[in-house]
């Protein structure tokens, strides 16, 4: 199953490639989840929000934030790249 079929059996009403993309490739921990934080704030709710980072402590700050913010975490993977290992997250922003 492709990641796009796989994403769209998780939630079939959600337009994945309208997601807004924010890359935190090599940033340290804490940088992937503020600049996460930073795109959300602009914007609409509703709008998904698509992060990419290396850092694994990337999974256990964004689980948290999702966990203490109510924004939802609607899908979450690894992807093996040829330069290593990348973290890909979908959130959804919700009203303020």
């Amino acid at each position: 199953m492709t990641s796009s079929a796989k994403q769209a059996s998780l939630a079939p009403d959600i337009v994945w490639a309208s997601a807004v993309r924010v890359d935190a490739s090599g940033q340290p921990c804490p940088q992937p989840l503020l600049s996460m934080r930073r795109a959300l704030k602009q914007l609409a709710p509703g709008q998904i929000l698509h992060l990419v980072a290396t850092d694994p402590a990337s999974q256990r700050d964004i689980r948290s934030f999702s966990a203490l913010s109510g924004v939802p975490l609607l899908h979450a993977e690894l992807r093996a790249e040829t330069d290593g290992e990348s973290f890909h997250y979908w959130l959804q922003q919700i009203d303020p």
